[in-house]
């Protein structure tokens, strides 16, 4: 059988953005029915005064778990959000393993520097 890189990005993406959009769309009709979330009220979420905006870089991805057990909507949206970064991800990780079965070393070694990039800046350089 032959490994089709096309077709698995596709159904990579497709899956991601699907599991993306339930969480997002589960997590909104979660703030709605419950008021709010993370210990904001619904009005606080909404509102457009910076002081009482919820701040996403307050949401740590360790505390994700225990907001999902908790069906809090601002946990869920942050879910959907990070499965939708990780998508593209996914794409590169697919490509690199076609380049690893066709032994392609420049783009072997391109798909494993645009990951440690990607890493870098999405788990390194908010914590600096």
């Amino acid at each position: 059988m032959r490994f089709d890189r096309d077709l698995a990005i596709s159904y990579a993406l497709r899956v991601g953005v699907s599991i993306s959009m339930f969480f997002i769309i589960f997590g909104v009709l979660l703030i709605f029915i419950k008021n709010g979330g993370s210990g904001f009220t619904l009005a606080q979420i909404a509102s457009y005064n910076p002081e009482l905006k919820v701040n996403s870089k307050y949401i740590y991805l360790g505390l994700i778990p225990e907001g999902l057990i908790h069906l809090d909507g601002i946990f869920f949206i942050a879910t959907g959000l990070w499965v939708l970064v990780f998508t593209p991800i996914t794409s590169v990780i697919i490509a690199l393993i076609s380049f690893l079965l066709t032994k392609n070393r420049l783009y072997i070694a391109l798909s494993i520097i645009v990951l440690f990039n990607l890493f870098f800046a999405m788990l390194v350089i908010p914590h600096i």
